[in-house]
């Protein structure tokens, strides 16, 4: 994987994701999606890593997995479509996948009907993004295929439909409420 952009300049550019997330209540979002991509914090910012993670810096390299226990109404779903729409769209996979290939992103739910939800942001992403939408070319009920080799899948988290793939990134959605 290759970043055409960090996801700090594509939370920045309203251009790119820059509408997306905006206003202060994301804020901590922002920092944990910079966090996530290895990307370094500024003080501020890392004052907010610690309040959350419980620790002193960020990881300073992409990370493989992450989990945020986050309750209802927390922009889980919000969050995670930015993500994936930056995977998609702002980094390349030509280092990894072959001619003619081509790269599935692909978010895990609990079932279709979550995950639907979540494909509802990430196409909205695509088309509040001026640059971003110029990549899509079809979009059906579980699916977004984009111009640069890359679509964007959602299904259902069954091991039976995960045979065969080359997915390039996945991203499981999970929805569990803390009493």
């Amino acid at each position: 994987m290759i970043p055409r952009f960090t996801m700090r300049q594509a939370l920045d550019d309203p251009m790119l994701l820059g509408n997306i997330l905006s206003g202060p209540s994301w804020q901590a979002w922002h920092v944990m999606l910079i966090a996530t991509m290895g990307e370094e914090l500024h003080s501020d910012e890392r004052a907010i890593f610690a309040k959350f993670t419980d620790r002193e810096r960020e990881p300073g390299e992409r990370i493989e997995e992450a989990a945020f226990i986050i309750g209802r109404r927390g922009g889980k779903d919000r969050a995670i479509s930015v993500l994936v729409t930056y995977l998609a769209a702002c980094c390349s996979y030509d280092d990894v996948l072959s001619r003619g290939e081509r790269g599935l992103v692909l978010c895990l739910s609990a079932d279709q009907r979550q995950g639907r939800i979540t494909l509802d942001h990430i196409a909205a992403n695509f088309e509040q993004s001026p640059i971003l939408g110029q990549l899509v070319t079809s979009r059906t009920a579980d699916a977004i295929e984009l111009s640069n080799r890359v679509i964007v899948e959602v299904r259902a988290a069954s091991y039976r439909r995960l045979r065969g793939i080359t997915a390039v990134c996945h991203r499981r959605i999970r929805d569990r409420v803390l009493a």
